[in-house]
């Protein structure tokens, strides 16, 4: 038997990068996936890759916006009647460094690192608490670890808050049947790094004891432990995804 067999899964942010290959991989394992991106055209293009007769389903979401990660779930336990799984996915990068931040900035950041990921995490659980229980993984990064290198102090800042969302929320969704993890990737192939100065890419590398950058896969395939039932014990975890570059 599959690993998600029978599971609706949201990934938000499921359009390209880490997201499409969690889709991708939750496809595989058995779910129906339903997806969010920011615009009709990335949510077909992503949609046909998954294959057009496929169980999954994309929804447009702007999650900087008010009340839209709550407006997200709402629709698609309205479509799919109810969410098993959520990956928080979605999120953004500044490069804007301390001196140069602005308070628009920080909030931009933030609403969509971190408020969106509430919210879409309270609304989920929701659901799950009345369908018995559920998994819910939000994604953080090795800058809210170590404090980043090249990101600016709203990016890791956001990204830390993330990791201990993610323990006050197992804490508090544990009594019904629904666990609450973190992934933190450090640098992955996407097409989001794939034009980094070689610079960049040789230093990171250097600094990263396993010497590369990380595979989609290798995170997508830490996300279907985390849905499953291998998974059963685990809450409150954060795992790391980094190749040695931080270690706890």
């Amino acid at each position: 038997m599959k690993r998600l067999e029978g599971k609706i899964a949201l990934v938000t942010g499921g359009t390209r990068g880490i997201g499409a290959a969690i889709v991708r991989a939750f496809l595989t394992e058995g779910a129906t996936v339903a997806f969010s991106g920011t615009s009709s055209g990335s949510i077909a293009r992503a949609a046909a890759s998954f294959g057009a007769d496929g169980p999954h389903h994309g929804f447009l979401a702007d999650l900087s916006r008010d009340g839209a990660a709550s407006d997200l779930v709402d629709v698609v336990i309205e479509h799919f009647g109810r969410i098993d799984v959520l990956v928080n996915n979605a999120g953004i990068v500044s490069r804007l460094s301390e001196w140069e931040l602005t308070p628009e900035e920080w909030d931009r950041v933030h609403d969509v690192n971190l408020r969106a990921v509430f919210f879409a995490a309270r609304d989920a659980a929701l659901s799950m608490r009345r369908n018995g229980g559920g998994a819910i993984i939000n994604m953080s990064s090795i800058a809210g670890q170590h404090g980043g290198i090249a990101g600016s102090p709203a990016y890791a800042s956001s990204k830390a808050a993330v990791i201990g969302l993610t323990r006050s929320l197992a804490r508090r969704f544990a009594p019904h049947g629904i666990r609450v993890n973190c992934l933190a990737p450090a640098d992955i192939e996407t097409d989001a790094t794939a034009n980094w100065p070689q610079e960049l890419r040789d230093k990171l590398n250097a600094m990263t004891p396993l010497g590369r950058f990380g595979d989609v896969e290798e995170v997508s395939g830490a996300a279907v432990f985390l849905a499953s039932r291998e998974a059963s014990f685990v809450t409150g975890q954060t795992l790391a995804i980094n190749g040695g570059a931080y270690m706890q």
